[in-house]
């Protein structure tokens, strides 16, 4: 449990930084259209975990199964190339992006190019942090996180209170967290050889990175037809956004513990489960007393609100369950098969948020797929795996479990 609350301290603060920043500075400045930033790139967000399950979890997890020293550096510097690439695409076309939510063009467009420049800044921490959390340095990458996210926050309200010019506040910003950056990776250099391996680690994300990129769909049309809703919906939506999505990355900590630990063969099932649910009853319970102060702080329609806030905790307290199961699918039975089955929910999950004609429509769709894996991971945890001393071993598959017992 220990290990849950220093990871999930790291992702809690990682992820509620950027989201306190919007809403202060929409304080601040005096204008409430500014905390709807969040919601309007908050479909590029799974551009930033396709990265990170690809060439960060992957390329690690690649390192302790194959023994390839470098896997780790040879994907941050790919990612990093790629990642330069892909974010420059939204920011080139981001007056036609935001025009696709129906939002002020002109209003919107800096603290936009600003919002999807800072998730490719984060890209490139998310590398090292990674890197770190599989090294069994949580409390290093933790600083790192505070660090990097205090200075975004602070640099954020002061420098857009003090400059009038928002595009050379904005630029500030981004280059005082380069610089951080830049100064991290020499830190953390090694030698390594160029290579085009990173293929490689698709293998073991395969299933996540195919939920990433789902994700990014069902938010992008998802949303847009909330926003089409009515100002109401659009504060809703966005209020509970903001006091989940940090929770929900927070969540990330028992999924980090358990690539980590089934990685290196170490993963205690039982013990972990039962942490993973008090931690998730925790994180729940933040969720709802957030969204509660906010809503009265600003007045915001309750039965709205609480019907968006009803989704997302069904929805976090489902997921745990298979969360855990697809990790282990995808690391020690079946990659494929761990593909298929996120695939599929996900097409399910897509269809009904982009064609279902409610302000719900993501929410509904969340649902349906997490009932969805709860069933099908359940088949499959009892008809394919067995739990042996409190770790779950593969049936009928004695180098398998040979390997789970591990040190």
């Amino acid at each position: 449990m220990k290990r849950l609350f220093n990871i999930g301290s790291g992702l809690f603060i990682f992820s509620i930084v950027p989201i306190l920043s919007w809403i202060v500075l929409s304080y601040v400045l005096g204008d409430s259209r500014i905390a709807n930033v969040f919601s309007i790139t908050y479909a590029i967000q799974f551009i930033w975990t396709i990265f990170k399950v690809i060439f960060a979890s992957g390329a690690n997890i690649r390192k302790e199964r194959e023994g390839d020293k470098d896997a780790v550096w040879n994907s941050i510097f790919w990612g990093s190339i790629f990642a330069i690439i892909i974010f420059s695409i939204p920011i080139i076309f981001v007056d036609k992006y935001i025009a696709f939510f129906g939002q002020d063009v002109d209003f919107y467009r800096d603290y936009v190019i600003y919002s999807i420049a800072l998730l490719f800044e984060q890209v490139l921490l998310s590398f090292i942090i990674e890197k770190l959390y599989f090294e069994d340095k949580e409390k290093l990458a933790n600083t790192h996180l505070i660090a990097f996210n205090l200075t975004t926050f602070v640099a954020l309200i002061l420098f857009s209170a003090i400059i009038p010019n928002t595009k050379i506040a904005l630029a500030i910003i981004l280059g005082i967290l380069l610089i951080y950056l830049i100064g991290l990776f020499v830190w953390q250099f090694e030698k390594f050889k160029i290579s085009f391996t990173f293929f490689k680690n698709i293998k073991y994300v395969s299933g996540d990175m195919v939920t990433a990129v789902f994700f990014m769909i069902v938010y992008l049309f998802g949303y847009k037809n909330a926003f089409q809703a009515g100002a109401e919906y659009i504060d809703a939506l966005n209020l509970v956004a903001l006091c989940t999505d940090a929770q929900w990355d927070t969540l990330g900590a028992f999924d980090t513990v358990a690539r980590v630990d089934i990685a290196k063969h170490r993963y205690e099932y039982k013990k972990e489960m039962k942490n993973a649910y008090l931690f998730t009853i925790i994180v729940m319970l933040t969720s709802i007393i957030m969204t509660l102060a906010l809503t009265w702080i600003n007045g915001y329609i309750i039965t709205i609100v609480l019907a968006y806030l009803a989704f997302q905790i069904v929805g976090m307290m489902l997921d745990t369950y298979s969360s855990i199961l697809s990790i282990y699918t995808q690391i020690e039975y079946s990659p494929k098969t761990n593909t298929i089955i996120q695939f599929s929910t996900l097409i399910v999950r897509t269809l009904i948020s982009t064609f279902l004609l409610s302000p719900f429509c993501t929410d509904i769709g969340q649902i349906v797929q997490s009932v969805l894996l709860i069933i099908i991971y359940h088949i499959i945890r009892v008809t394919r795996y067995k739990v042996v001393d409190g770790r779950l071993t593969i049936k009928n598959n004695k180098d398998k479990n040979l390997k789970q017992e591990g040190p």
